[in-house]
Order: C-alpha cells, then structure tokens, then sequence
C-alpha cells in the first residue's frame, strides 16, 4: 500500500500538502469548536460537534491523519467537563461517546476510500500499459514506456530485462529522484547488483515472483558476488523489492524489477506483490506484441523488396481497416507521391479523394470496398469501380481483388489487396459497346427525335451525368430534342430550361458558336461567373444553377459538310472533367447521329412524295349505282405499301354502269404505276366508247405497245335494267371468274379470255345473264386465293364454302374478311381487291343518262339471260 502514494500525488497532484492541509483544517475545527464551548460555559455545552472535525479530514486525507483529529476531538470531548462542570451529568457521557462513535466511523469512511481511490490508482495504471500493448512500438520502446509508467508511481527504480541467447538482455532502466540519470547510467551499464540480479534470475528460472522487504545488509552479503556490486547496491540505498516474471504464451519472456529507496520512505507489502504480478502480465503483453511488431518490420522490410518492384499496386490493411503497408505502385494509382504517405493516410481519407461508382453507375461507399467486406467475413469477387478525382476531375477504373490473411485458429491477422488499373481496357470496351449500341439505336427507328433520345440515354452516366441534343427550328434556334439523366426530375427541369430560353444561331459562344463554326467546345471548370455571362434573366440564371454543372463538352452534329445540331455532355455529381478522348468519341456519336438524322430527313421527304403518289392511285370509294349494293376490300402487299397493283373501279357507261376488278403482274411501286395506265386507260376508253369489250381492246393495245412486257387482268361487269328486267355482262380477260350467290348456292360463272398484254388478237368472249333481286355478285383479284394459311393456299374452293348461305353483299364480304384472318399466316403474300355487288329495289330503279331517258342499249354482244349462271369457261384456240 505504501508503495503507490507516489502513484497518488502523480495521478492526482498535491497529494501530501492536501494531507497536511486537511490535518490543519481538521485540529482547527476541533479547537474552534472546544473554544466556543468554553466561552459559552453551562448555558449552550457545543463540544458535541467537535465530531465533525475527523468527518471532513476523513474526506480530504488518510486514515492516520483522520484517526490524529478523531483522538484530538474525544481528548476534547473528555476535557469539556473541566470547564462545564458536568462530570456528574448523564449528558456529559452521552456527548463524550457520540464523538468516540463519530471518530471511529470516520478513520473508517477514510480506510474505504483511501481504499477506493488506490483500486482506482491501479485500474488506471493497468490500463495505461494496455494502451502500451497496441505493438505499435519497438521492443525497447515498449519497455522503457513501460518503466516511465511505473517509475515513481509503483517503485523509485525500475528495471526491464529479457531472455536473449539463452541469457539476459537489458531492455530499459529508469530511476526517480535528483541524481535519475547518474542511477540510470550506473544501472543501464552494466548488470543489476547482486540482488536484483540473484532475484531476475530466480525469478526466470523458476517463474515465481519475490518479494524483498526489507532488504538488510545481511542479505547483501548473503547474495553478493563482488564488493563492486555490493558497493553499487548500497550506493543506491535500496530498501525494498519486487521482481516478477514477464510470462507470455506459456513461456518467460523476462523479469521485471521494482526497488523503493530509503530515501522515499516507501516500502513493498505482500498485497503489493499480487498487483505487481497482475500487472506483469499487462507487461509481457506489451513485449509481446512489441516482440511481433519487430518481427513485422523484419518481414516488412523483406516484403517491401518484393512487392516494390511489382508494377501491381499492393496494399494491405489489418484488422480494423487501417494501411499498414503499400507499394509505390499503390501510391502511384492512387495519387499519393510515396507508399509512406500513403499508409499515412487515413483509409476514410483515400475514399473522401474520390467520387466512386459501380459499373451500372450507383454510388460505392468504403464499406462496398473487397477488403473491407474480407474483414466482415465474407469472400468478395474482385470488384470494378470507376472513379473520379475530386481535385482534378480525371476519371480512372480500378479493379480491386482482396484476400484474408488467416493465423492458426483461423482469424483474421491482415487483407491483402491488388489493385489494377484497367481504365485503357474498360475505355476501349465502353467507345465499343457505345458505338455498337448507338448504331442499334439509330438504326431501329426512323423517328429522328426517338432515336436522339435513345443516344441521350446511352451516354448517361457512361460518359456524363447529363446529355442533350438540339436541333434548330424554322425561328432559326436551337431547340432541344433529347435530354437524359438518371433523376427524372432533373429531366424535367432541363426540358423547361430548354423550352424558356432557346439558344438563337446567331448568339456568340456556346452552343450557337459550335453550330456555325463546327468545332468541338470544352469546358472543365464551369465557374458562377460563367453561367451569370450565360444566362438571360435572373430565372435563367438560378435553373442553370440547379443543373449543377461542372464540365461541359459541345461538339457539332455534321452530315454531309454542314451542321444539323448539337451534342452536349454536362458533368455535375461526378464532377469529373473532359478530355481529349472523350471529345474524340464525342465527336464520332455526334456525327453518327447527325448522319441517322439526316438519313430520317431524307426518307421522310421521300415517305411524303411517295405517299402523295401512292394515294393518287388508290381505289376511289364507289359511286352509288342505283339498285346495287356494294362492298369492296383492299389489301396492298407488303408492310410498307398503301397501294398495290390490284384495284376496283365503277365508270357509268350512259344508262349502264360497268363494274371492274383488276389486276397487274408484281406488286409495290412498279404494280401501282401500271395500275394507273389500267385505270385510266379503262374509265377513259369505256367512257368514251360506251362499250367494255373495246375498253378491253385499248387496254390491251396500249399494253402491248410499251417497250418492256406489261401484262395484266381484269373482270368487267356491265350491268343494266331493260324491259323490267336486269342483265349483267361479264367478261374475264384472264381473271379468275366471279362467283354468283343465289339462294344461298355460290357458283363460279364467266368464259376465260388471255391476259391483257399478251396478245395482239385478244378476244373475250362475254358471258350474260339474268339477275334477280337478292342476287349477289362477287369479282375478286387472285391475291385472296393465293393468300397463305398453314398448310396451303386459300383457293377458290375455300371461297366459295364461304360464300354458301351469304345473304346481301354486306354478309358475304363479312365472311370472306373472317375466313381470310382466320386462315392466313405470316405477312400478305399478294396485292387483293374484292368487289361484292347485290341487286336491291325493282326493275324501275333505272339509272337515266343526262337527258333524263331510259337506259340505252348494251354496247356488247350477249347471250340470252340463263337461270342457271354455273358455267365453266375456257381459254379460246390461239
């Protein structure tokens, strides 16, 4: 106990004056209080409270010093009856006892806490060598912190000494007192005296502790080898000792030697010996770990020849995440000037110097790092991360591999972590992959506008946080087309901006500038100043703020020699910068997308005039002819057709009408522009003749005359009322026949006559017929029988089963639409028009020329009308 007062007056400070202070305070309370009842005599007897004297020392001093003031204040207790003249009071003995009683509960509330307060000593003590045991210092730097904690707290001289070679080695000395670095000398020279050294060396040979108190000249002369020594021990007047064995993994690593001085005043007891011992473990630990650390710097030393000269940057880290080692590659990538400041570094630092995203562009936090997810006991893949240096905005990609390092109970001791720069490679994959992509983009729709925006998309967060695409319009300003970045409110915003303030082609700088001159505009530090130049109001100004930019790249949209808009990459969160690659790939995007634009322009144009073509060609809605019923059905060939070469016409021939399904060879554009020759050719023949068959005759004429082979079919139907009754014509220049449905029987009726085109002396020969109210009339292109199914053609025999039961025109052209989507598989094969005509009224529903008669006579020879219509025609003998 006595042996760590020291410890107190360090810890705690001016402990000795406190103890005489308190003695002081507590005999003048006693006095004072013994005074005043002196003076107060019988009439106010005070010397009770003499008490509270040893109460406040035994709250500011010891045991001894409150037990002194406790014996004071009964002497005066005992004494006050002199001059109260009360021996013979009950009262008298009460108060005499009340102090006895308070005395001795104080001397007792002092032992408990000087009791208290010496645990608490030493529990601050134990964990000051703790923070020694980190193995961050050498051996001798371990234990000569050791020593300075111990030395004058637990002894005046300590001395450290380790098993080396199969003897002692000296680690540190120190000594307290006036003459501490002549001790320290004498001490640290040459080996302990004879005792300390007899006890060191008992104490590592047989691994038990020793307590010396007190040391006698006895027991010098008992122990000592030489007068020297003896002389040596004297001359340090040693009272009392300690020394304990330095134990670690079931081995002694040492002794640890304590001495108090006579000249303290100090002296060793037994419970002074069990501390000790307690905190010679505290002690090995700290050697130990001091032991491994030098270990460390050994293989480190080693470890750093080999990995310094790799070109693979190589950290590794310990079990809290901390560096403790790199490689000047390390260094190197991550843009430190040495391995030394780099270790130096604090981990959470090295990540703050980065913005770091995954490869699909979200953020990576520290704890998402390999190494750190090792310490957390998983067993991570190697990782890819993109990166941006805050203070210069260059963008690198590292891929990042980790591996525990395991002891023998499978802990983890250290991580180890390769660090390869990949950015060349994942530069290469992404110009690539963009290109690739954007060339998908451009080539899947021919909506310019769709397709900017897929390439806006592409290039976010791939090459920057934002991108835009303008174009300009018929004001002549850029106007914005596409916008893309990964918050869609952001999106928003930029589309607002773009829509308030277009950007005229003929403002200086910026976007216009890139426009007219067809140069590549970089900016890599995008400073407040810069959009206050640029913006047009104060509203302008705060959008362009909340855009959040830090480098912009506009490069010009050129398609054949002239710009047809901009491409503008912004950074903002990543505050990455722009280089001269980025601009190269940039510019070769831009010119992509410039060149689909104008591509998109192009067929636009072409899409209109061909459609304005087309539409000319397309069959007219049917006049009404009266007492007939029509419907009709178009089907151009091919997905991007609106007109084929099949089609259906109806041209009043005086009182009759003629009727016409035709059809050309091939289909698409050259089938339309021969239907236009047919068409026309037709109307304007039968309009002028009156007559189908020499309509037919011109047709033909004409088609043979052109110099390449123009060959076509067609089915004419010449219908007409004469006396109360109606006749129809029917002639079939090559055409499949049409089909008669007549109380609910479909039958084929028509002569077959050669194709248009094809001979010189084409004949057809008509086929006439009586129809009846009710009767309907089907004339069809032979694309609705070549329509394809599963398995075969539709055929007319399909037709016809479809057909069956029909009631009016309506109805009949109905089921042909039904049984054609039912049936038909893949794309339309052929061009097909369908005409479906019912008789309706009476006979009197007369169609009158322009003068109001009746009408004329039929131009074409016919046959007497037949009930029975099913006749099967054949080709004439050329």
């Amino acid at each position: 106990m006595a042996g760590f007062t020291a410890l107190r007056a360090r810890l705690r400070g001016g402990s000795a004056a406190r103890r005489a202070g308190a003695l002081a305070l507590g005999l003048l309370i006693a006095g004072g209080l013994a005074a005043a009842d002196a003076a107060s005599g019988r009439s106010a007897i005070v010397i009770a409270t003499v008490v509270l004297a040893p109460f406040v020392v035994s709250v500011l001093a010891g045991p001894l010093e409150t037990a002194l003031v406790a014996g004071i204040a009964v002497a005066l207790a005992v004494a006050s009856g002199v001059w109260n003249h009360n021996f013979d009071s009950g009262a008298y003995y009460l108060r005499a006892a009340a102090v006895v009683v308070g005395g001795a509960i104080s001397v007792l509330v002092a032992r408990t806490r000087e009791r208290t307060d010496r645990d608490s000593e030493r529990f601050e003590l134990l964990a000051a060598v703790a923070d020694v045991a980190d193995g961050h210092l050498t051996l001798e730097e371990t234990a000569a912190q050791v020593c300075a904690l111990l030395v004058p707290s637990v002894g005046d001289i300590c001395v450290v000494d380790v098993v080396h070679d199969g003897g002692l080695r000296r680690l540190a000395v120190k000594a307290s007192g006036p003459d501490a670095a002549e001790r320290e000398a004498q001490l640290r020279d040459r080996r302990l005296p004879t005792v300390a050294e007899s006890g060191v060396a008992a104490a590592v040979a047989s691994g038990r502790s020793q307590l010396l108190a007190p040391v006698t000249d006895e027991m010098l002369r008992a122990r000592a080898d030489g007068a020297d020594d003896l002389g040596l021990l004297r001359s340090q007047r040693t009272k009392a000792g300690i020394v304990v064995p330095l134990t670690g993994h079931g081995q002694t690593l040492g002794a640890l030697a304590l001495f108090v001085t006579q000249r303290s005043g100090r002296t060793y007891l037994p419970e002074d010996l069990r501390f000790v011992e307690v905190l010679a473990g505290r002690v090995a630990l700290a050697l130990d770990n001091a032991g491994l650390f030098t270990e460390w710097q050994s293989m480190e030393s080693q470890l750093t020849t080999v990995l310094g000269s790799l070109s693979e940057a190589v950290t590794v880290q310990n079990p809290r995440g901390s560096l403790i080692y790199a490689n000047q590659a390390a260094a190197d990538i991550l843009g430190y000037t040495s391995a030394q400041q780099l270790v130096a570094t604090p981990a959470g630092d090295i990540a703050e110097r980065f913005r770091s995203f995954r490869e699909d562009g979200s953020p990576l936090q520290l704890t998402d790092l390999p190494g750190r997810r090792v310490l957390t006991g998983e067993d991570p893949t190697s990782l890819v991360v993109r990166v941006v240096d805050k203070r210069t905005g260059e963008q690198r990609w590292r891929m990042t591999k980790s591996s525990a390092v395991r002891d023998s109970a499978g802990d983890i001791k250290m991580v180890v972590n390769v660090i390869a720069d990949i950015t060349a490679v994942k530069r290469a994959e992404l110009v690539q992959r963009l290109l690739v992509e954007t060339g998908e983009a451009l080539a899947s729709s021919l909506d310019s506008r769709d397709t900017l925006q897929q390439v806006a998309d592409l290039c976010v967060p791939e090459l920057a946080d934002w991108c835009a695409v303008s174009l300009p319009d018929e004001q002549e300003q850029l106007r914005t087309v596409a916008v893309a970045h990964t918050d869609p409110g952001k999106v928003a915003l930029a589309w607002r901006v773009g829509e308030q303030y277009p950007v005229a082609l003929d403002e200086p700088g910026g976007a216009a500038q890139v426009f007219r001159d067809h140069s590549t505009v970089s900016t890599n530090d995008i400073t407040d100043e810069m959009l206050m130049a640029a913006a047009k109001d104060e509203e302008h100004l705060e959008a362009l703020r909340g855009l959040g930019m830090h480098a912009a790249l506009v490069v010009p949209m050129i398609s054949g020699g002239r710009s047809i808009g901009v491409l503008s990459l912004v950074s903002a969160e990543s505050a990455r910068s722009f280089g001269e690659e980025d601009a190269a790939l940039a510019s070769e995007l831009a010119r992509r997308a410039a060149t689909a634009v104008e591509n998109a322009r192009l067929y636009t144009e072409r899409s209109n005039i061909a459609r304005t073509l087309q539409t000319s060609l397309l069959p007219d809605a049917l006049p009404h002819v009266p007492g007939w019923r029509t419907a009709t059905l178009y089907r151009p060939a091919g997905d991007e057709n609106q007109v084929g070469g099949d089609f259906y016409e109806a041209v009043p021939l005086d009182a009759d009408w003629m009727l016409v399904v035709g059809d050309v060879t091939g289909r698409g554009a050259p089938a339309a522009a021969l239907t236009g020759l047919m068409r026309h050719t037709l109307r304007t023949a039968a309009t002028l003749t009156g007559s189908a068959s020499r309509a037919l005759d011109k047709l033909n004429a004409d088609l043979i005359a052109r110099p390449q082979l123009s060959l076509c079919t067609a089915v004419c139907l010449v219908v007409r009322d004469r006396d109360g009754h109606t006749q129809a014509t029917i002639l079939c220049a090559g055409h499949p026949p049409p089909i008669l449905v007549r109380g609910g029987a479909a039958d084929e009726i028509g002569r077959f006559g050669p194709m248009l085109g094809a001979y010189t002396d084409a004949r057809w020969e008509p086929l006439s017929l009586s129809v009846r109210p009710g009767d309907v009339l089907v004339l069809y292109s032979d694309g609705l029988l070549d329509a394809t199914g599963a398995e075969d053609r539709f055929g007319a025999e399909r037709l016809r089963q479809a057909l069956t039961g029909a009631r009016g025109a309506d109805d009949a052209m109905a089921r042909i639409k039904r049984e054609l989507a039912e049936f038909q598989v893949g794309a339309q094969a052929d061009d097909t028009a369908v005409l479906v005509v019912e008789r309706v009224g009476r006979p009197a529903d007369l169609v009158t020329d322009g003068a109001g008669r009746a009408s004329g006579e039929m131009r074409d020879s016919v046959s007497p009308p037949r009930d029975v219509p099913h006749l099967s025609g054949r080709r004439p003998a050329e």
